[in-house]
Formats: structure tokens, C-alpha cells, sequence
């Protein structure tokens, strides 16, 4: 009652029953108890799930059943749950870094991923290589043996901090990373799901290999890597056909080490496109005119760049810099190599019959309804005006944010930015 769920069930051993029917229904009851914590929004009191003795030989199989997947679920969770055995439990089942305990409340509240799943206008290709995304960034370090067993405590866990002092220390000991920009660096959840003694060797093997700052902090995804992993990948990535130092090819470290060998392959194919090249990754930033690190660490979200035709990159880099688009405002957004050319350089036409000198990428990518909508509005407010309330945002840790925060009025602006502050940002 009152919105707690109570799961507390003890399994009797009907002689009808099978060992399957058993295991079924072990199955069944711990899944909907996990779930209903998982995705429950209001306060959730669990209690020990109890199994009498004659059950005992399932727990195995059980425990290797779920414990994988409630491994890569723990993260998602808001805050700890604190693990006690209860004396009159014939058995407890146990998973890794959680486990029900007596009388424990958790807050869980929901959060929308803040990602919509909108199709893109990607123009198909004939010989198009497409490669699989197997990278890490869904989690893959949870299977490393160095990342078991992290410990959360309540101290740990909150809106900014999910690690402990000591890393935060490091961050700013090793790269003179002060306080703030440290915890915005860690306020991901993942982290959770790393211990902190695997996180400070990453973090010191960074600094071996002469990593900057400031490259770390575009990045932070890098900690929650094995430093081991990272090692195999890097001695890989300086291989010939691919990069000339560790910051160039960190970004590269996102990749597993068989999608960097099939790079490296897909590379080796293409020596003669690019004579004076070691890939076309040091083409685009030649004529992105910026540093290769930058490019490496954008173009493995949009990895289909590394696959696409060469005619069709030259062709969109031609029109986006034709209507004065900014090559710092193309690297953080390369989804507009994505569309199609027509549509692209329609939109970038009536952006400068609005008056727009220097256009944005989401001009082109953005949905007709979006477009329509959003376009006129936002020529409207003056560039000091936006450039304020994008700084605030990101200040607050609200980024990234829709675009229809830029063209509010000042009030309605104001009560967004409020109470996203009373909801995330309380001390």
C-alpha cells in the first residue's frame, strides 16, 4: 500500500511439481520483483527473498541466470541499495554490487532518455561498407574482470558525485581539473558500475602517455575503460594505416579491437585515394582545418563517415562552407554528412534569405515540423541573447537541451530553468 511493493515469498515443494516447474517459478517471481524496482517511480520497500532448503539447488542456476543481467541494470538504479542478510534466510540470493535487504527504501524516478529515435535522410550508396557497432560505450566494461565488485556506497551516489574523493583528487592532482569540472565529468552512472581503483590506474596510465586535459574532459567516457584495454588498443591503433600518436587515436579507443582491424583493412584499401594521407580521417581534418584528436573523437559516433564516398564528403563540405557554415560548428554536429545534399542546401538557402550568416548544422538535419516551427523563431532573438541561455544550461548541467529553450520568452524560460535546478541541481 501507499506505493511500496512488498516481495516476500516462500517456495513450498508440491510433489507435482518438476525441478523445471521450480526453477520456472523462481525465475518468473524475481524478474517481476527486479523489474517493478527498475521501473517503478515512487518509493519501493523490498524485502528478502527467502527460498526454503529443498529449493537450495536452483539458486545456482538462478544466480547465473540473472546475475548478468542485473549487472548492466545496477546503473540505472538512483541510488544503492544496502546488502544485510537476515538470520532466519535458509538461503539468500546473491547478486553482484545489489542485493534486496530488510526494510530498505529506495527512490527511483524516472528519466526519459531525452533521445528521439527519428529517422534520418541518409542517401544509400552502392558499395556502401557498412560495419557493425559492437563498441563499448553500451557498457561492455561491465564483463572486464577489473571492474567487478564495485562497492557503492551512499556517499557515492548522488546528482554529481558517483565516484569516490580519491578519483576526484586525481582528476585534479594528474590534469588540473578543479572540483566542478571533475564532478560534471563523473555524473554519469556508468561510473557506478566501475571501482574507483580501476578508474585512478585508467587515470595514470592517461598521464603516462602525455594525455591533455583538456582532451580528457572532452572524453570522460575514456575512464570507465580497463587501462589494460587501452594499452592493446593504442599499441594496435599506432599501427601503419591508422594513427601517428596515443591523442590522435584515443578517440579510436571507443571501437572494440576487431572493429579497429577492419578500419585498419577498410583504410588499407584506400592508399591511393589519399596519397599524402595516412587515412581519411587526417583528410577531414585538413580540410575541417582542425586537429585530428577532435575528428577522431566525433567520427566514431558517426561512424559511417569512415565508410562513406569521398565525392559525396568534398560535395557537402563544399555547400556547407559555400552559405558560411564554421568548421567548429560542423565537428560536434558530423550527423549533417547523414542527408541528403538537395535537402541540405535547400535549407541553407532559406536560411540566408532569413538573414542567417552563419548557419547551424541542425538547420539541415532538423524536421520539417522543427524547421518550420524553430527556424523563424530563432532568427528572431539576438545572438547574445541565445549564446547567455546555452551557457546557463550547460552551467546547470541541462545539455544537451531542446531547442525550443532558445526562443522561450523570459518568463517561460525562467520557470523551465527553475525547476530543473529544484529537481537536479539540490545540494
Amino acid at each position: 500500500s501507499g506505493g511500496h511493493i512488498s516481495a516476500l515469498t516462500d517456495f513450498w515443494k508440491p510433489e507435482s511439481y518438476t525441478t523445471y516447474h521450480r526453477r520456472h517459478v523462481i525465475n518468473t517471481v524475481t524478474r517481476k520483483m527486479i523489474r517493478n524496482i527498475l521501473r517503478g517511480n515512487k518509493s519501493v520497500m523490498v524485502t528478502v527473498l527467502r527460498c526454503r532448503q529443498p529449493h537450495s539447488n536452483n539458486l545456482m542456476s538462478l544466480q547465473a541466470t540473472m546475475s548478468h543481467w542485473w549487472c548492466r541494470r545496477t546503473a540505472q538504479i538512483s541510488a544503492p541499495l544496502n546488502t544485510r542478510c537476515a538470520e532466519g534466510s535458509n538461503n539468500l540470493l546473491h547478486v553482484p554490487s545489489c542485493a534486496a535487504s530488510w526494510n530498505v527504501t529506495l527512490t527511483l524516478r524516472n528519466k526519459s532518455a531525452g533521445i528521439s529515435d527519428v529517422a534520418k535522410d541518409v542517401d544509400d550508396e552502392p558499395g556502401h561498407l557498412v560495419i557493425e557497432d559492437d563498441s563499448l560505450e553500451e557498457g561492455e566494461f561491465f564483463d572486464s574482470p577489473c571492474h567487478e565488485n564495485r562497492k557503492s556506497h551512499f556517499k557515492d551516489v548522488g546528482k554529481q558525485v558517483n565516484v569516490h574523493e580519491s578519483v576526484i583528487h586525481e582528476l585534479n592532482h594528474l590534469f588540473q581539473i578543479n572540483h566542478i569540472d571533475a564532478l560534471r565529468m563523473v555524473h554519469s552512472k556508468k561510473f557506478l558500475a566501475v571501482s574507483d581503483a580501476a578508474i585512478l590506474k585508467t587515470l595514470h596510465y592517461l598521464k603516462d602517455i602525455n594525455i591533455s586535459s583538456q582532451q580528457l574532459q572532452r572524453i570522460p567516457w575514456i575512464m570507465l575503460h580497463c587501462s589494460d584495454d587501452l594499452q592493446r588498443k593504442l599499441r594496435k591503433l599506432k599501427e601503419p594505416h591508422l594513427f601517428h600518436t596515443d591523442s590522435e587515436a584515443l578517440g579510436f579507443c571507443y571501437f572494440t579491437l576487431n572493429m579497429i582491424m577492419r578500419y585498419q583493412k577498410y583504410f588499407m584499401s584506400e592508399v591511393k585515394t589519399f596519397p599524402h594521407h595516412p587515412n581519411r580521417v587526417y583528410y577531414l581534418a585538413e580540410r575541417l582545418e582542425v586537429p585530428v584528436e577532435l575528428v577522431t573523437e566525433k567520427i566514431v559516433k558517426t561512424k559511417q563517415i569512415l565508410t562513406m564516398s569521398l565525392n559525396r564528403i568534398d560535395h557537402m563540405l563544399d555547400i556547407l562552407y559555400a552559405y558560411g557554415m564554421q568548421p567548429e560548428d560542423i565537428v560536434p554536429d558530423l550527423w549533417v554528412f547523414y542527408h541528403q545534399i538537395k535537402r541540405v542546401e535547400e535549407r541553407l538557402q532559406r536560411a540566408a534569405q532569413a538573414g542567417c550568416k552563419r548557419p547551424k548544422p541542425w538547420i539541415c538535419h532538423a524536421t520539417h515540423q522543427v524547421f518550420e516551427s524553430s527556424c523563424p523563431c530563432v532568427l528572431q532573438h539576438s545572438e547574445r541573447s541565445m549564446v547567455a541561455r546555452i551557457e546557463e544550461l550547460k552551467e546547470i548541467g541541462y545539455f544537451p537541451f531542446p531547442l525550443s529553450l532558445l526562443h522561450k520568452s523570459q518568463s517561460g524560460y525562467r520557470k523551465i530553468v527553475d525547476c530543473y535546478k529544484e529537481e537536479y541541481c539540490k545540494k
